[in-house]
């Protein structure tokens, strides 16, 4: 490619990169925090070299987004957005370095930008736009490593996988997918250089801090993965991993088909096809989660691209194959990004045909249907539930005897964001990384607690002299829904035992450091 064709190529794969941005920014506070972005905000306000279920990078992300001066929202969806935005830029180098021009670059990055991985996926904080960033980082590294032969990027894509481990545990199984596919392609013998078990002893230093806290905590990482195999991947039908694989890409499936069944055919790139096959068997064996796949297709996007440009010569049925696939995407961008409120996107969703993709969009990890993705779900009610806490907390005049507990991260991380201004104590909750922080015992001078939970708590309510229910979260979309805030008073010594009994437990198991 020429100098002036590159740049041509740089001007277009960055103006659809700002394109991609804009719409997240324009589109950020159209419902509101996602129930994991207040884990991770709390995740930010601990700074550590790990966390129950995540590695420590959300957390210093989380940190640096609320260090900017804007609306709280908007601080929080700007670097996963801005992560996005540079995304699509590597997916057009990646392009180009796979031989593809202009036209493929533009393509690839045009049809990714408005597929769901890029709309829903860089939509909110949390590991999982990060992840897609590094997995695109350590296939672009290793392609141009495979293209020049030069030591200098195997040794990037060891840095690459290393800061990617420090984000998510999936990139384990990238590296997995890709040693396999080195096996069974023509580049085997790379695995005896030297410089290849030095990248893999960089990646490995660079996950180490994180590796360490996994030991002297007990290795928590294995239980919440144990726990999420049996509430959540136990529900994950294997055959609808591969059709999810169709169905989550919408119209950019023909696209980024067509770049596997481009790249298992040409014997330089065969690998990241043999890749691509390797990391989605590993995800059925085990019952993975759809998505868990995403970081593989900016890759496959670029390789499309390029596939689609070498079967069409001429330039009529090139332009009508990128505004066609364009405004077909279009009519997808609801289910990618909420540009509506929860009642208009519910009655979006109801026009789609199951069969259509409205079955994968709607089935939640219960394996049930809503009206509603769950991640939409996941950003209704908190507010509400917020406000019943902070104006059952106006009527008790000494805020010192109050106590707040949430079921789950959500709904301990959503008081603690609201309840913030209002000078609320911090909630506790037995639920992820909160655990790791919630006191190894109770003041018996907080006689007063205010527990939120899905369900009536049984379990706790005989040991209070009172017992009141406050209010529920009445929005219907919201996952939260019938969640119900409940005022109990004088509890008995029993209840003070009993906290300490679970924090026992916890300590038992070693995932807290004794205090």
């Amino acid at each position: 490619m020429t100098k002036q064709n590159s740049v041509r190529s740089l001007f277009w794969i960055i103006g659809i990169a700002v394109l991609s941005l804009v719409i997240h920014l324009i589109t950020y506070n159209t419902l509101g925090f996602h129930r994991d972005e207040f884990l991770y905000l709390a995740l930010g306000k601990h700074p550590a070299a790990g966390y129950w279920s995540n590695p420590p990078m959300i957390g210093m992300i989380s940190y640096l987004s609320q260090l900017l001066p804007w609306d709280p929202l908007l601080n929080t969806r700007l670097l996963p957005a801005m992560a996005g935005a540079i995304l699509i830029v590597i997916t057009g180098l990646i392009t180009i370095e796979l031989g593809g021009s202009t036209y493929s670059a533009v393509l690839s990055c045009l049809i990714l930008s408005f597929s769901l991985l890029i709309l829903r996926g860089f939509s909110m904080l949390q590991p999982v736009p990060f992840d897609i960033f590094f997995w695109t980082l350590i296939l672009f590294f290793f392609l141009k490593f495979i293209n020049t032969q030069k030591p200098v990027w195997s040794i990037w894509t060891g840095v690459a996988a290393g800061l990617g481990m420090l984000n998510k545990y999936m990139v384990a199984f990238l590296v997995a997918g890709l040693l396999f596919a080195l096996l069974l392609s023509k580049y085997r013998s790379m695995l005896i250089r030297k410089y290849i078990w030095i990248s893999a002893a960089i990646a490995l230093i660079l996950f180490l801090p994180n590796l360490i806290w996994q030991y002297i905590h007990g290795f928590p990482v294995f239980v919440h993965l144990q726990q999420l195999k049996e509430t959540q991947l136990v529900n994950v039908d294997r055959m609808n991993i591969v059709v999810d694989q169709l169905l989550m890409l919408t119209i950019g499936s023909v696209i980024w088909v067509a770049g596997l069944i481009w790249l298992l055919t040409n014997n330089r790139y065969r690998i990241f096809g043999l890749t691509y096959l390797s990391v989605l068997a590993i995800f059925i064996i085990l019952r993975g989660k759809s998505y868990y796949t995403a970081g593989l297709y900016p890759f496959m996007f670029a390789a499309g691209g390029v596939a689609w440009e070498k079967m069409l010569k001429s330039k009529v049925p090139r332009y009508i194959l990128a505004v066609m696939l364009f405004l077909l995407s279009l009519p997808m961008v609801p289910a990618g990004i909420p540009i509506m409120n929860a009642s208009k996107l519910a009655s979006w969703y109801a026009k789609i045909p199951p069969d259509m993709g409205g079955e994968a969009l709607l089935r939640w990890e219960d394996g049930k249907m809503h009206p509603l993705p769950q991640d939409f779900a996941d950003m209704l009610g908190w507010d509400e539930m917020a406000g019943i806490i902070i104006k059952a907390c106006d009527t008790i005049s000494d805020k010192n005897r109050i106590m707040i507990y949430g079921e789950n991260y959500g709904q301990a991380g959503a008081i603690d964001h609201f309840g913030r201004p209002f000078n609320l104590p911090p909630a506790a909750s037995f639920s992820d990384s909160y655990l790791l922080w919630a006191p190894d015992s109770l003041d018996p001078s907080k006689d007063i607690l205010l527990y939120i939970n899905d369900e009536r708590g049984e379990d706790i309510f005989p040991m209070f002299g009172s017992v009141d229910s406050l209010g529920s979260v009445t929005n219907i979309y919201a996952r939260e829904h019938g969640t119900t805030v409940y005022l109990c008073r004088s509890p008995n010594p029993e209840f003070f035992e009993y906290y300490k009994k679970i924090v026992k437990e916890i300590n038992d198991y070693g995932f807290r450091k004794k205090r």
